[in-house]
């Protein structure tokens, strides 16, 4: 747990990232279901990423509408 919160590895900055990519595609399901007030969720989610593949990543989802950014192949 030292290592995940000193952010001193790839690993832990893989896997923070990994953290914020799940609370950040949660807060965009939310927001296609409807739900109007989770952008700052997203804003802080989205700044947080420290990785370009996390980046990536969040580019896809937030670009894709629902959970189509699963399957593609950008």
């Amino acid at each position: 747990m030292d290592t995940y919160e000193a952010q001193d590895t790839l690993e832990a900055r893989v896997a923070r990232d990994a953290d914020k990519l799940e609370c950040l595609i949660q807060a965009l399901e939310y927001r296609h279901q409807g739900y109007s007030r989770v952008q700052d969720w997203i804003d802080n989610c989205r700044a947080s990423l420290k990785t370009t593949s996390a980046q990536q990543i969040a580019d896809a989802a937030e670009r894709l509408s629902g959970l189509e950014w699963q399957y593609s192949r950008d």
